[in-house]
């Protein structure tokens, strides 16, 4: 199971495409549509464009989302209301007792009270509401100073804010009737099958992943990178299920933040692979997977590639370089040889000609930081995805596994054009199939 995708398919995914809206964007039309309905309905009573304001800040992609935004819109406009109406009481109580200049005295009182508002939010514990609070309180000042009736006006500001807000609660929980396959889980490959080609998610395909998994999709990756570059490329997607990472050679649970399962070398291969490369002269990195840290040991960093490989990936903290001169044969999970491209092919074809190639896994390809130069991954011969896929199945008890890649007769779901969302979209029709027997679940909960 290899995450290579052909060259031809390689530049067709250099064309970029415009994106068609995501349901966001619909819900949000339809949205703004109904509040100015409600607004007609209502004879044109009150500021419709308060309830459209509150539509665009309430709809979420993730329900729990919109529960939060919700409650904070409410009380910061509630905040900002009341602080409005008191400025105002008491402006006009200082004008009553002779007060001169009333715009300077209500300039003074503006900036005054803003940043009471402000303060109030901090007191009650509820900054996140404090920009909104501090908006409701002057569209309620300046209002007034324009003459129109200030406590009207916080009143139905009120009023168009929560009108918005139920509208966008409706609106972003109703869905078409589906089903769900809670009993499937769903394996992706990383690069090439779910990544673009710049190696990153789309927004697209974070947020509607980020909803199937919070739904309930049993849904993983497995991929030949370490758990720290999972983490890197799928930065923000929460991974509830253990990752098969390192070409099968480990499965990682990315919550607990440990190893529940490793292939390591036994010491004499791991002793006898590390001589032959000290021998070869061949410079590597020597990864070694203990007490859930992921070691990666070298003597030192000999070229260019190793020096670029050094430089991007000691920043993560979920990787742990250490220079040394002597050698550790213990709980090695594999060496990554880099150098340059001929010499790799060079290196390959010696070791495969050894009498005990066969006890190891030999991977090799383009190194991706740096041009003309290549990889040459060695695991023990017992590493696996499809070994390690198993062992997931058989720690979840799942019925059913559904795995996408970009390799033609090793995926169930080949994927051609990871920068269409495709497995995503490919998840979404297997895991919830739009389903009329399924009426209950057209409200989100």
């Amino acid at each position: 199971m290899t995450e290579t995708r052909p060259t031809a398919e390689r530049s067709a995914g250099n064309r970029r495409r415009i994106p068609l809206p995501g349901q966001r964007i619909i819900r949000t039309v339809i949205s703004v549509w109904l509040c100015f309905l409600v607004y007609e309905l209502r004879g044109r009573q009150g500021l419709p464009v308060f309830s459209a304001i509150a539509v665009i800040q309430s709809i979420q992609p993730y329900t729990k989302q919109m529960k939060a935004l919700a409650k904070e819109k409410v009380f910061g406009t509630v905040i900002g209301g009341l602080w409005g109406i008191v400025m105002i009481t008491l402006e006009l109580g200082l004008l009553r007792a002779g007060m001169p200049e009333e715009y300077a005295v209500h300039y003074v009182l503006v900036g005054l009270f803003t940043g009471v508002t402000i303060y109030s939010t901090v007191l009650l514990h509820a900054t996140g509401m404090a920009s909104l609070a501090a908006v409701v309180f002057l569209c309620v000042a300046i209002n007034h100073i324009q003459g129109a009736n200030a406590y009207l006006y916080a009143f139905n500001r009120l009023l168009d804010t929560v009108i918005g807000l139920l509208i966008a609660e409706v609106v972003n929980r109703v869905q078409l009737p589906r089903s769900r396959d809670r009993d499937t889980l769903f394996v992706s490959g990383l690069g090439h099958t779910i990544l673009r080609e710049d190696n990153q998610l789309s927004p697209y395909s974070r947020v509607e992943l980020n909803r199937l998994i919070e739904d309930g999709a049993k849904f993983t990756v497995s991929t030949r990178e370490s758990q720290a570059t999972v983490r890197e490329r799928l930065a923000g997607v929460e991974l509830r299920y253990p990752i098969i990472t390192l070409d099968g050679a480990a499965l990682y649970d990315m919550g607990k933040m440990e190893y529940l399962c490793t292939v390591p070398m036994a010491p004499d291969r791991a002793e006898r692979i590390i001589t032959w490369a000290r021998e070869e002269g061949l410079p590597f990195f020597c990864n070694i997977i203990r007490d859930d840290l992921l070691i990666i040991r070298y003597r030192d960093l000999a070229n260019d590639a190793m020096r670029t490989s050094f430089e991007k990936r000691r920043p993560s903290p979920y990787r742990n370089y250490v220079k040394s001169g002597a050698d550790e044969y213990e709980d090695v999970i594999y060496l990554t040889i880099l150098d340059w491209t001929e010499r790799i092919v060079q290196a390959e074809a010696a070791l495969r000609t050894q009498s005990w190639a066969g006890d190891y896994k030999i991977d090799s390809g383009p190194y991706e930081f740096s041009e003309g130069f290549s990889f040459l991954r060695i695991y023990d011969a017992a590493v696996s995805r499809r070994g390690m896929l198993r062992k997931l199945e058989e720690r979840m008890g799942t019925r059913r596994t559904v795995t996408f890649g970009c390799v033609p007769g090793e995926y169930d779901v080949v994927i051609s054009d990871a920068d269409r969302n495709t497995v995503v979209k490919q998840l979404r029709r297997r895991y919830e199939p739009v389903d009329l027997r399924a009426w209950r679940t057209m409200w989100r909960k």
